[in-house]
């Protein structure tokens, strides 16, 4: 009897185990064809979105306008922020009150407006009786913003150099503006770039809010495509991957400006040479 049970516990288990393993096979075959299903499935959604998002109703159009708009909004900002954070500089360092305090004031209140409320201000308050291309209330927006920063970059930089070396280069029968631009100035600059750097790629990334002011910028140009579309995802990231892209360029190029400036660099290729 007790055999006969031993016999039939045996060969139970043996069939349990049988149909457990023919059981789990196709459940490994089922999982591994519907990943693949998935992977196929979501290629085919990315395919359509992009055509959704960039091709159909020329969306592409609208983005390469849009960063064509953001890119010269950074450009002539930068250029005009540096102009007059320039001037903004030197009269931060005259020992005049009448310079000095006009300059003080200036940087304070600029360093302390967010640069949305000072585009607004400009836009529907200063030229708000005068009809003016947005992009160049933009620009003047920026521009302001960017010079209180900067101004205190150079001021920073400036007083860096050592106050012998001035005094040297007077000595030396310089006048004081040659003794800036040709002893001060080239000292200054490798201390002022990096920082200036990472001043201009804020910018360039701060144009983002122009949409306030009905400018079509690189990220209004997305914020079209999604309120067509309906789709929110993929306009924002291509968006994003263009934001890299663009100050990744730009971080190149001030790369590049940073080392040639370098005077050790300029030794290092003189020596190859």
């Amino acid at each position: 009897m007790k055999q006969k049970t031993l016999l039939m516990l045996l060969i139970l288990a043996t069939i349990f185990e049988t149909n457990v393993f023919a059981f789990s096979k196709p459940l490994a075959g089922n999982e591994s064809g519907a990943n693949a299903a998935e992977s196929s499935a979501f290629l085919s959604e990315l395919v359509n979105s992009f055509y959704r998002n960039i091709i159909q109703e020329n969306g592409y159009l609208l983005i390469c306008d849009g960063l064509k708009t953001t890119f010269i909004i950074s450009l002539f900002a930068m250029l005009f922020g540096t102009g007059l954070g320039a001037l903004i500089c030197f009269m931060r360092m005259s020992k005049r009150t009448v310079l000095n305090l006009p300059a003080k004031v200036y940087i304070n209140i600029l360093r302390g407006i967010p640069v949305l409320v000072l585009l607004m201000l400009i836009y529907y308050v200063v030229f708000a009786s005068i009809n003016i291309n947005p992009v160049l209330v933009a620009i003047i927006a920026f521009g302001i913003n960017f010079s209180a920063y900067v101004s205190e970059i150079f001021r920073i930089g400036i007083e860096g150099v050592d106050k012998g070396q001035t005094e040297a280069g007077i000595a030396m029968g310089f006048s004081k503006l040659k003794t800036f631009r040709y002893i001060v100035l080239p000292q200054a600059v490798p201390r002022i770039l990096p920082v200036y750097k990472d001043e201009f790629i804020a910018l360039v990334k701060m144009t983002s809010i122009v949409g306030y002011i009905a400018v079509q910028d690189l990220t209004k140009a997305a914020d079209i495509i999604r309120s067509r579309t309906f789709d929110g995802i993929f306009p924002l990231i291509i968006t994003a991957i263009l934001y890299f892209i663009l100050t990744w360029v730009l971080i190149k190029s001030l790369d590049y400006l940073e080392r040639i400036s370098d005077p050790k660099y300029k030794r290092r290729r003189e020596g190859k040479a």
